[in-house]
């Protein structure tokens, strides 16, 4: 029986098919394993930059509509800080993604700049009531702004088994401040005609 399953044995080394399948597999294999990990690693940062670009989007438009200048007859708000409340949407859109841990050091800076690049404390200062009517808001740098934010992530990155080192991630958007409905004043509106049916 030892002579039998020595025969067999050189008989499966002498044998030279599927040899070069087994080299191209082989070769690729690593390839192909390096591709799919960077390939997740490349999901887990768009992904992180869509709940970033989210979040930076709603905290623009918050700005937009609730600023300092923002009152209702029947609603005040002089207790509320919201720019704080801005960049809460910000850090809660983060959070709810997956790959964002939730208990590690994440350094997010929020910057708001006006429409001549001017970095400003906050859009939430900007006094709409005290604009007279018949000033063009366009005219002014501080109707217009931008929420810039920069996300550092807290690991090293690595794509294709390059390490990225730390990555930052930034997104930026711009709105104008929303002065309510008392300005601009409406103009005289056109009475509809109805379209006579043939």
């Amino acid at each position: 029986m030892g002579r039998g399953v020595a025969r067999r044995l050189r008989a499966l080394l002498k044998d030279k098919r599927g040899t070069y399948e087994l080299v191209q597999f082989a070769l690729l294999v690593p390839i192909f394993v390096i591709i799919l990990y960077g390939s997740f690693e490349m999901l887990k940062l768009i992904s992180i930059r869509q709940s970033l670009d989210a979040g930076t989007y709603q905290a623009a438009r918050y700005l937009s509509v609730y600023h300092r200048s923002y009152v209702d007859q029947s609603f005040n708000r002089p207790s509320v800080d919201d720019r704080q409340r801005a960049e809460r949407l910000i850090w809660e859109s983060l959070l709810a993604n997956p790959f964002v841990p939730e208990d590690g050091p994440i350094y997010v800076v929020v910057r708001y700049f006006n429409r001549d690049n001017q970095e400003i404390l906050s859009p939430i200062d900007f006094p709409c009531p005290e604009i007279p009517h018949n000033r063009s808001l366009l005219d002014d740098p501080n109707m217009f702004f931008t929420v810039r934010t920069q996300m550092t992530l807290p690991w090293r990155a690595s794509v294709l088994g390059l390490s990225l080192g730390s990555v930052t991630l930034t997104s930026a958007h711009s709105s104008f401040v929303d002065c309510g409905p008392w300005y601009p004043w409406p103009g005289p509106t056109n009475t509809p005609v109805p379209t006579p049916t043939p």
